[in-house]
């Protein structure tokens, strides 16, 4: 019985832990200071390994880093973790198409439109972004 209550409460801290480096993360996101974003995020996601959210957050993170694969696992990790991520759908599909995958980009395509994505914007900018990658 107290083991219990100690795992759980034990398991609110982490989670608690985990929204103030991801909070603290996106803030040095939005201020410029990638480094320390990273840093923040990296502790939040190693505190929350099932949240959706931060990873999608380094993700794109690691996007503006010019660390594309990377963002990729990123988007991975928030797809497994929140199979309805829309938004980590999208975010993919625009690094496989970066990087001349355009199997990949057009299947992260179709997932993202039966969750509500805009089909012609969407297949737009990733046809954009494959004759770029050529």
């Amino acid at each position: 019985m107290i083991l219990r209550f100690l795992s759980g409460f034990y398991g609110g801290l982490k989670s608690l832990s985990s929204g103030f480096y991801l909070t603290w993360g996106m803030n040095y996101a939005r201020w410029g200071q990638p480094v320390k974003a990273l840093y923040y995020l990296n502790r939040a996601a190693k505190l929350n390994t099932k949240g959706g959210n931060v990873f999608y957050q380094r993700g794109l993170l690691l996007i503006a880093m010019g660390q594309t694969e990377a963002a990729v696992i990123d988007f991975n990790t928030a797809i497994e973790a929140d199979p309805n991520h829309m938004e980590a759908y999208l975010n993919r599909s625009m690094m496989h198409a970066l990087a001349g995958r355009s199997e990949a980009a057009q299947n992260d395509v179709e997932k993202a439109v039966t969750l509500g994505a805009d089909r012609p914007s969407l297949e737009s900018q990733v046809s954009e972004l494959l004759s770029q990658a050529e």
